[in-house]
């Protein structure tokens, strides 16, 4: 009995001295009968081993991944790399979900349809509503004027700046857009409005723009290309120079600041022009001159101020308050007086605008886009919603102090429509995005002012919208061209 207990561990010992050399099967039947850690440490000298399989379902879990990482051709490999998890899908952030499910062909033929429905239902309404806010604009031009002899106050100076905001934000801005086209509504026409001539010019609309640089770089490439790298009026990109500043943040907001109070005359103006010299180069045959980026803002520091000026704003800041030296003995003071009621008053329309203008399309709950799509598209309309913010409104009288651009989310998807007809599709419009889920913003305006001041200084960004989940038959690839230049939308060739 002793003798035989004697010759099976002596085979067992040979076994096991010449167990690094032998085949599969004798490790496994080896590893049934040896102790846990011999079997570990025979495991990671033999890892080429088929029986590495069985082996691996006896071993603790982490000596398990360990053999795996050192054996990558063992084909327990597989079988181990199946129960790691997968590196994570790149999926929507959930403010941008509802674009995953976006039916974008229904929702453009309902918004479509609406347009049509509000374009049909133009008429002499419309007209006569334009008429008011014209009468309220020359109160308010009748009250500055017979005032601003005066010592400087705030009925004088708000009096003259409601005059050139209701000027340009209301009466220009929709004249230009061929708002009133479809009906009879005299001078207030796209074709003809402040166009041709200086009198005319100085008659409808003496602003700090040229219409006719107006009608390139807002009507077409604004409307036509919004949040989109070729808008002129992206505020993250313009602001860059801000959001790069190395300055405290407060340092940073209250540059913003001053920049309200003089933003159109310094910044909107220059920048037109910049885009209506553009064109006429191209129009020309001619190259862009060398290292200039039509992409860069421009200032009136680097443009002509003659040019920017000439006769028109000049004529307005001199000559309306010439007559006032017709007084003997108190000419200088009154003189005096109405070139600082007029100066007061274009900063405030600078503020004004400022807050009801830059703040349609800035915002880290709006979008921008990196190509262009073609206009009436899908695509289209739901850029214009999502990259632009309606304020709270509904009655004339608070249109009026807004400028009617509380309705920026129509006048966008449809930006040839009378003020009266923004009133009625606004509610409308609404209700489609609500069916389609799309998102449509619509804040008091001074909420929109703190986030677009945000955007300024850099502490916060717009929202990148993924394009290529646009429907790509929606696309522009060869770009947008205009046959006219009010830029209706139904005029791209």
């Amino acid at each position: 009995m002793i003798l035989r207990l004697i010759s099976i561990l002596l085979a067992c010992a040979s076994i096991e001295a010449f167990a690094p050399s032998t085949g599969c099967r004798s490790a496994t039947s080896l590893h049934s009968t040896l102790p846990s850690a011999p079997s570990i440490k025979l495991d990671r000298q033999d890892a080429d081993c088929k029986s590495a399989t069985s082996l691996h379902s006896t071993l603790p879990s982490a000596p398990s991944i360990k053999l795996d990482r050192q054996d990558a051709d063992c084909k327990s490999a597989t079988s181990l790399h199946s129960t790691v998890p997968s590196s994570p899908t790149f999926k929507l952030d959930p403010q941008d979900a509802w674009i995953e499910q976006l039916d974008y062909a229904g929702f453009a033929k309902e918004v479509t349809a609406l347009g049509k429905e509000l374009q049909k239902n133009t008429g002499q309404a419309d007209v006569d509503h334009l008429n008011k806010i014209v009468s309220w604009r020359n109160i308010a031009a009748a009250i500055g004027v017979s005032t601003m002899w005066m010592p400087p106050n705030p009925l004088t100076i708000i009096a003259l700046s409601t005059w050139t905001y209701a000027s340009w934000t209301m009466i220009a801005h929709h004249a230009c857009h061929g708002g009133y086209n479809r009906v009879d509504a005299g001078k207030f026409n796209s074709r003809g409005f402040a166009l041709g001539s200086v009198k005319k010019r100085i008659e409808d609309w003496c602003d700090w723009m040229m219409p006719e640089a107006w009608n390139v770089e807002h009507n077409r490439l604004h409307h036509y290309h919004l949040g989109e790298d070729l808008d002129p009026d992206l505020v993250e990109r313009n602001l860059s120079f801000l959001r790069e500043m190395d300055i405290p943040k407060p340092l940073k907001y209250g540059v913003a600041l001053a920049l309200m109070s003089i933003w159109k005359s310094y910044y909107y103006a220059p920048n037109t022009f910049k885009e209506l010299q553009i064109t006429k180069w191209r129009q020309e045959g001619r190259e862009l001159p060398t290292n200039f980026d039509p992409n860069e803002p421009v200032t009136l520091r680097s443009c002509s101020f003659q040019k920017m000026m000439g006769t028109r704003q000049l004529l307005r800041l001199s000559t309306q308050q010439t007559p006032l030296l017709l007084f003997p003995g108190l000419e200088p003071t009154l003189f005096s007086h109405a070139v600082v009621n007029l100066v007061l008053a274009e900063m405030l329309t600078n503020i004004h605008g400022f807050i009801t203008i830059v703040t349609n399309h800035a915002g880290s709950d709006l979008y921008k886009f990196r190509d262009e799509v073609q206009p009436k598209s899908g695509s289209f309309y739901v850029r214009q919603v999502v990259s632009s913010a309606n304020y709270n409104g509904g009655s004339d009288l608070l249109d009026f102090s807004q400028g009617w651009l509380n309705y920026q989310i129509e006048h966008h998807v449809w930006p040839d429509l009378s003020m009266k007809q923004y009133q009625l599709g606004a509610p409308k419009l609404e209700e489609i995005c609500q069916k389609y889920g799309v998102p449509y913003v619509k804040e008091n305006v001074f909420v929109r002012l703190a986030k677009t001041l945000n955007i300024m200084v850099g502490q916060s960004s717009m929202r990148e919208f993924p394009t290529e989940m646009e429907p790509q038959k929606d696309k522009a690839r060869k770009g947008v061209t205009w046959k006219s230049t009010n830029g209706a939308i139904d005029e791209p060739e």
